[in-house]
């Protein structure tokens, strides 16, 4: 029987079964009790829908789906991050935990009571987990928490380490990529699947070392297939094998030396002329191509060498407010682009005009 049969189908399916001899007409006491039982039969077969649907991972949301993976291998989803870092503080006197200091838009807490004498350097770390809170140097300027001892205050270098935490479909992926690279013995996967296990490792490749021979070289890039910066690679390296030594202090196995590098970039640059269909204003076309765009890139590193340029001209054209685009270009031509294993691509210049 179909799931996904009505009620009044299952009550005519009941009744076609039924001899011709009996009243089948609507209101007597067989079309009655069957009207019934169709209710609770349609009732037990949504059920089965559902209890079947939890049995497909991609069907799974949240914490079924945190569950389900958890179930059938060792993978957990990762967990949103704070960002942190410290501000210059210029003053005098004494700066206290709990303070609340501001970029503008986010807001930062101080974590250590800091005597200032003319500067002192302060920790600070973000009130709420996210991506939103990595914010470049010279930005954290204001003090939310008013304090007489403190003249000005500035983040001489950014502020990072924070993460969302992980999606649904990237833990999707990366449980279907545990079932399709076997993890064993420290062989190229298990490097692989140790470093999608750290936040903020959206890709990686993992390479013999040329010149020693129990040397792996592991490449990664960050959560959107972007760079990777130095506090994700050094969460890597400690991670697998904090020495660089091959001593089986991380998860690598003892006599296996592995380095974790940023991937090097490949920079793409794009230059068009766009055709509008009247429906969007250029400004949020060009973001809207841009986006297409950067979502290609991250679908694409460490996964393929070669950037398609007709992928690339379909995903513009496709874009909401595109009438039509001239005059593609991508590095001043009409080819395909290739790189390195090793690395990926990134966005240069993005130079899309109005035909």
């Amino acid at each position: 029987m179909n799931y996904n049969e009505e009620i009044s189908d299952i009550q005519a399916d009941m009744l076609n079964e039924m001899p011709s001899n009996y009243s089948k007409v609507k209101g007597n006491w067989l079309w009655e009790m069957f009207k019934a039982f169709a209710i609770k039969l349609y009732e037990l077969l949504q059920l089965l829908t559902d209890t079947a649907e939890k049995l497909n991972v991609e069907k799974l949301r949240g914490d079924e789906l945190d569950a389900y993976v958890k179930q059938w291998t060792d993978i957990k989803r990762k967990t949103a991050q704070r960002a942190s870092g410290y501000i210059e503080v210029r003053g005098n006197g004494t700066i206290y935990s709990g303070t609340i200091v501001s970029n503008g838009i986010c807001e930062y807490e101080v974590v250590a009571d800091v005597e200032v004498n003319g500067t002192a350097v302060v920790p600070i770390v973000a009130a709420n987990p996210g991506e939103d809170y990595n914010t470049d140097e010279n930005t954290v300027t204001v003090m939310v928490t008013s304090n007489a001892n403190v003249d000005s205050i500035t983040n001489p270098s950014p502020i990072e380490g924070g993460a969302d935490e992980e999606t649904d479909e990237a833990l999707r992926n990366r449980y279907y990529l545990r079932l399709q690279m076997p993890a064993t013995s420290g062989n190229r996967a298990h490097y692989i699947l140790w470093a999608l296990e750290c936040k903020g490792v959206g890709g990686t490749k993992a390479t013999r070392d040329k010149t020693i021979n129990n040397k792996v070289n592991l490449y990664i890039c960050g959560d959107e297939g972007d760079t990777a910066d130095e506090a994700i690679i050094k969460s890597v390296q400690n991670y697998i094998d904090p020495n660089k030594n091959g001593d089986g202090s991380g998860c690598a196995p003892v006599g296996a030396i592995c380095e974790v590098f940023g991937a090097v970039t490949k920079e793409i640059n794009i230059s068009g002329n766009v055709e509008l269909d009247g429906t969007l204003e250029i400004s949020d076309i060009k973001e809207n191509i841009k986006a297409a765009v950067l979502k290609y890139f991250s679908q694409i590193n460490f996964k393929k060498t070669e950037l398609s340029y007709a992928r690339l001209l379909h995903l513009a054209l496709c874009c909401e407010g595109v009438n039509d685009i001239t005059d593609f270009k991508i590095n001043d031509g009409y080819e395909n682009i290739t790189c390195e294993e090793t690395e990926i691509f990134s966005l240069g210049t993005f130079e899309v005009e109005v035909e």
